[in-house]
C-alpha cells in the first residue's frame, strides 16, 4: 500500500497472531461456485492466471489452483507470506499452480495479465483513500476477457472499528462499473457465512470486462 504506516501494521498483526480475519478454509460460497455449473456458464475458466489479492494463509490461493489454474496469491506482510507458502507445501499436489509472493498489490506489474482475478477482504481491509488505485489495478492487471470474482464483505450494518471498512453493492458499482460489467450475483447463505470478524452480511458476484 501506499502508506508504510499500513504496511508495517500489517505485518506486526502477522507476528503477533492479531489475524482474526482468518477463516482456516476457503469460503463455502467461493468453493460452491467453482464446483458448480454456474461457472461454467459465467465463462470462469479453469486454465490460465488468477490473482488473489490479500491471500493471507493461501487457502483460496489452493482452491484457485484445485480447479487448474496457475494461481498467484500476493500480500505485503512477509510473516503472512512464510506462513502461505509453508501451508500449500502442506497441501495435496494439485492440477495447476500455487504461488504466493511477497508485494504491494498497487505498484504490481506484469507482462501476462490475469484471466481471473478474486477479492474477498482486500477491498475492505484499505483505507478509501485508495479505492481508486485498487480500481485501476483491477483494469490494469486483467485480459480482456477476464473475470473479477468479489466477495462483498462486510456489508451494512457493522459498527467495526476499521479495518475491515464498511463496503455497500453500490461501491463495488461505482468502482467498477466503467470497466465492468456485473453478471451474476447472490446473497450468501446464512449457513455459509463467516463465523468470526467483522459484522455484516455477505454477497458473492462476478463480472466481467467490458
Amino acid at each position: 500500500m501506499a502508506s508504510g504506516e499500513i504496511d508495517t501494521a500489517w505485518e506486526e498483526r502477522w507476528q503477533e497472531g492479531r489475524t482474526g480475519w482468518d477463516q482456516s478454509q476457503s469460503h463455502a460460497s467461493l468453493v460452491s461456485l467453482l464446483k458448480s455449473d454456474k461457472a461454467g456458464e459465467l465463462g470462469i475458466p479453469k486454465k490460465g492466471k488468477a490473482l488473489i489479492p490479500g491471500c493471507g494463509t493461501g487457502y483460496d490461493v489452493y482452491t484457485f489452483a484445485s480447479s487448474g489454474l496457475h494461481a498467484t496469491g500476493m500480500d505485503l506482510a512477509p510473516t503472512g507470506v512464510e506462513k502461505a507458502r509453508k501451508w500449500l507445501e502442506c497441501q495435496p499436489k494439485t492440477d495447476g499452480i500455487a504461488e504466493v509472493i511477497c508485494g504491494d498489490f498497487f505498484n504490481y506489474d506484469v507482462e501476462n495479465k490475469f484471466d481471473v482475478i478474486y477479492d474477498y477482504t482486500f477491498l475492505c481491509a484499505i483505507p478509501p483513500a485508495l479505492h481508486s488505485s485498487w480500481s485501476s489495478q483491477m483494469n490494469k492487471l486483467s485480459t480482456s476477457n477476464a473475470k473479477l470474482i468479489t466477495l462483498m464483505y462486510p456489508l451494512p450494518p457493522t459498527d467495526n472499528k476499521p479495518p475491515p471498512f464498511q463496503v455497500t453493492v453500490e461501491l463495488y458499482h461505482e468502482l467498477l462499473d466503467e470497466h465492468w460489467e456485473l453478471i451474476w450475483i447472490q446473497d450468501v447463505p446464512e449457513d455459509e457465512r463467516r463465523k468470526t470478524g467483522a459484522g455484516g452480511s455477505e454477497k458473492i458476484a462476478v463480472w466481467r470486462t467490458k
